[in-house]
């Protein structure tokens, strides 16, 4: 597992593998910091990445349009020369150091958009106050990062087993009917809750028989949630094949009735 998602450290590696040839490109005037942004505010999309990433680079580019210029009047002394040069090595390191914090989110927003299509938000911070504010209201988007989330923070590998596959299922029910997603959310909003609780436990370390006793309960609230969920998801597709199925028997009966077939 990796240090910011339940990927490897391989796969988190290859994800930033742009923002570590940024931080090599140390030559003034030749980063490619704002460009990584751009990059990375496209593929997560976060509109605040992108507004910076587009300030950085109109930086950058006014620094070197300005040293192209002036180059045949500055000297090794010319305070110009270093004020621009520092101005570019200045935008390196703030571009180079926002590459770097926003690393975790950014490789968490990959990570979910693996799992479902990102629809963009402003910023991280506000998509977080968003979250906070809709506990008792979940979208199908904020059900899944919490879920994605409580994952992480929890350490039981069946726990793991159980959120995957509470995942699979609930993507494979929206995309089969949009509507039962939505009374999903309601039915089922409090694994978010029996997550959350477990790993308060979790955390507190107290190993005695009533914390042990509390965390397997917890456990097995969570399996059987699971087994429920995944009941659900196939009773709902077994009246859509029904439906179809039904549907397919009024199509052959017609063709035999038009003699388009033999019985």
């Amino acid at each position: 597992m990796g240090f910011a998602t339940k990927k490897s450290r391989g796969w988190e590696l290859k994800q930033l593998i742009w923002t570590f040839v940024s931080i090599a490109m140390v030559i003034p005037f030749l980063h490619i910091h704002p460009f990584v942004m751009l990059s990375q505010a496209r593929e997560s999309k976060v509109r605040s990445w992108y507004f910076s990433g587009i300030a950085l680079l109109l930086t950058e580019a006014a620094f070197l349009a300005y040293f192209i210029f002036f180059f045949g009047t500055f000297t090794i002394l010319s305070a110009s020369l270093w004020l621009t040069v520092g101005g570019s090595m200045l935008s390196y390191v703030v571009g180079n150091g926002l590459l770097l914090n926003r690393s975790k989110h950014y490789l968490q927003r990959l990570e979910l958009k693996e799992v479902r299509e990102l629809r963009w938000i402003s910023s991280i911070e506000s998509h977080k106050r968003l979250e906070l504010q809709a506990m008792s209201l979940d979208t199908p988007q904020l059900f899944i990062e919490r879920l994605l989330h409580w994952r992480k923070e929890i350490d039981n590998v069946k726990i793991h087993q159980n959120i995957d596959k509470i995942i699979r299922l609930f993507t494979l029910l929206e995309k089969n009917d949009k509507m039962e997603a939505e009374k999903f959310l309601v039915r089922h909003s409090t694994v978010v809750n029996v997550l959350m609780k477990y790993d308060e436990i979790e955390n507190a370390k107290l190993n005695n028989s009533v914390t042990l006793d509390s965390k397997k309960k917890l456990e097995e609230v969570i399996h059987q949630a699971t087994v429920a969920i995944e009941q659900e998801v196939t009773n709902q597709f077994k009246y859509g094949i029904l439906d179809v199925s039904a549907e397919s028997d009024v199509y052959i009966q017609t063709l035999k009735n038009r003699n388009l077939l033999k019985d």
